[in-house]
């Protein structure tokens, strides 16, 4: 009898354990090897509500000409420059409490770590960067982010804006610096405000702490993340395209309904791609001291720049349209053919500003340099150089003697003969109007970013760069939007680097050309699917002409000219010799 009832309080003791057992494991979180339980205590009552983080440590900032630094009982004395900002906070481990300090002098920022040793305190060199020459006044902050990494910021003011650099730094024996951030001021391609915080989280889900950069780019917020890994921190290179992508897809979906809200966010997209990535040139985020992230081919950037053209082009913003459309040149912007699709059918439905007719009035089978003589004389200068007289259709050919160009200089001396793409870039090839002798001017270098894999030395296509004149400042130059001087001296060579104009700056006139008016006022810019007539003196405009049957004159755009009153155009499409009016 006590036997058998010893055997059943046995039974039942087990059932009881090991339910237990279970219910224990049940209630415990699944963490990585080596993280302690987060589970709460099986005696403590389960409230449900998370206890509130200790508010981590901010350092101490510090005003100009400050050399020494408290660090517990004693006292660092900065040997070089001044004191801008420190956190006190135990590295290695051991009472009394160290520090990070953040010091400055005019030419170089730098980031240390102090150790009290009784009344003296040894320092040792974490980093340092150099401080350009056209910023100054430097204030410094530093935080603790977690329990294993500080930030530590230093903010210079430069002539066009402010510069930032963060640290992410360890809290070790020997600290690290796990990641230096450079935010750089504004410059001619990018103007947006640029704003960043750094914060801690588990990104991945993976029960360690991740670092994310929390950018503000204009409007538009972009996350730069680094996961932590058994190696190291690593970034994660999904971003900024995903974000980007994100946003250059909504913009896309909206631009039927609403292409003003399209526009607004496909212009924030190019903003973020100029300011982060290295690819356009101009980045303003760098990442251990080089400018910019290396984004490679970006299809979101590509895509947005296709609606930021379309949405131009409907607004009859032309001008624009062209500055925008010179994105896809960019290597690492090439559009889809569906994205090139909706740029074309853009053009080919756009409001002309006036009806433009034309008509034929000769025929040349290879490419021809057309000018006006006069505004009732056309120059074809072809396989068989002639004239005609526009009101009356009479042709009369032209020996090379009788041929003048039409960029030539104020003295009649030298002449354009063409523009050239080579490795170098654009370049207009310039001589003797009776030699043939020349030398080069360069329109455009070609950028170290983009290197000549095979070299090249062909003419420059009627889209590309075009000497448009010569005036007395120089060559007038026009590739769609931009206009620029290229100064030149008077035995025709180079002068001076080109410069760019913009509506505000004066006209250079007189000039002698074939797709500009002598007083400059007037030029042409050729298009795959019409024409754009820039008028510099009201404001930039431009006049989109585009006759009815464009598409049944097979061929593309080879030459164009405009008559001297710029009320009409002489071009060369495919193979026939025509002129436009409106």
């Amino acid at each position: 009898m006590n036997l058998c009832r010893s055997q059943r309080w046995a039974a039942v003791l087990l059932v009881l354990i090991g339910g237990g057992l279970i219910w224990g494991c049940s209630g415990r979180k699944q963490v990585p090897f080596g993280l302690r339980d987060a589970g709460q205590d099986s005696g403590e009552p389960a409230t449900g509500v998370e206890e509130e983080a200790p508010e981590l440590p901010v350092g101490e900032r510090y005003g100009p000409d400050q050399v020494e630094v408290r660090v517990a009982e004693s006292t660092l004395v900065l040997k070089v420059g001044y004191a801008l900002a420190a956190l006190q906070l135990n590295l290695d481990g051991r009472e009394p409490v160290d520090a990070l300090v953040v010091s400055a002098d005019p030419q170089e920022i730098r980031l240390q770590a102090a150790y009290p040793r009784g009344l003296d305190v040894s320092s040792r060199a974490i980093d340092s960067f150099l401080v350009p020459a056209h910023c100054v006044e430097p204030t410094a902050s530093i935080r603790q982010l977690s329990s294993s990494l500080v930030a530590a910021r230093v903010e210079h003011r430069c002539e066009t804006g402010k510069r930032n650099n963060l640290w992410l730094v360890t809290i070790e024996a020997q600290p690290r610096v796990r990641e230096r951030i450079t935010v750089l001021p504004p410059n001619e391609q990018s103007s947006v405000d640029i704003e960043i915080e750094l914060a801690v989280e588990d990104r991945d889900a993976d029960g360690y702490e991740d670092v994310v950069a929390n950018l503000s780019i204009g409007k538009t917020a972009i996350s730069l993340a680094w996961l932590n890994r058994p190696g190291g921190f690593a970034r994660d290179v999904s971003q900024p395209e995903a974000s980007l992508q994100e946003l250059a897809d909504a913009a896309w979906e909206s631009l039927g309904a609403n292409p003003s809200r399209a526009n607004t966010g496909a212009l924030a997209v190019l903003d973020a791609f100029v300011a982060l990535c290295r690819e356009s040139g101009a980045a303003r985020v760098g990442l251990s001291g080089a400018q910019g992230l290396q984004c490679q081919r970006s299809p979101a950037t590509a895509r947005a720049a296709s609606v930021a053209i379309s949405a131009a082009i409907r607004r009859g913003s032309f001008v624009r349209a062209l500055e925008l459309q010179r994105w896809w040149q960019n290597p690492a912007l090439e559009p889809s053919p569906e994205e090139r699709n909706l740029v074309q059918v853009a053009w080919r439905k756009a409001k002309a500003n006036a009806v433009a007719t034309w008509r034929a009035i000769d025929s040349e089978v290879g490419p021809a340099s057309l000018y006006f003589r006069d505004a009732d004389t056309l120059v074809i200068d072809g396989r068989a150089p002639r004239q005609v007289q526009l009101s009356s259709g009479i042709k009369t050919p032209l020996s090379k003697a009788e041929l003048v160009p039409a960029i030539r200089d104020p003295s009649g001396r030298f002449a354009v003969r063409s523009v050239r793409a080579t490795c170098a870039g654009f370049e207009a090839e310039v001589g003797p109007i009776r030699g043939k002798q020349s030398h080069r001017a360069p329109i455009e270098r070609r950028s170290s970013k983009a290197p000549c894999r095979t070299p090249i030395d062909r003419p420059a296509t009627v889209f590309e760069w075009a000497v448009l004149g010569w005036a007395p400042q120089g060559l007038v130059a026009a590739s769609g939007d931009l206009l620029r001087v290229v100064p030149l001296n008077q035995f025709a060579k180079p002068a001076g680097r080109p410069i760019n104009l913009s509506t505000t700056s004066p006209l250079p006139a007189p000039v002698r050309g074939a797709r500009i008016t002598a007083d400059g006022s007037r030029y042409v810019i050729p298009h795959p699917e019409g024409i754009v007539v820039r008028d510099w003196r009201n404001g930039g405009a431009g006049l989109w002409l585009r006759p009815a049957d464009w598409e049944r004159v097979p061929g593309d755009l080879r030459s164009v000219a405009i008559s001297p009153d710029g009320r009409k155009i002489a071009l060369q499409k495919g193979s026939e010799i025509r002129l436009l009016s409106w």
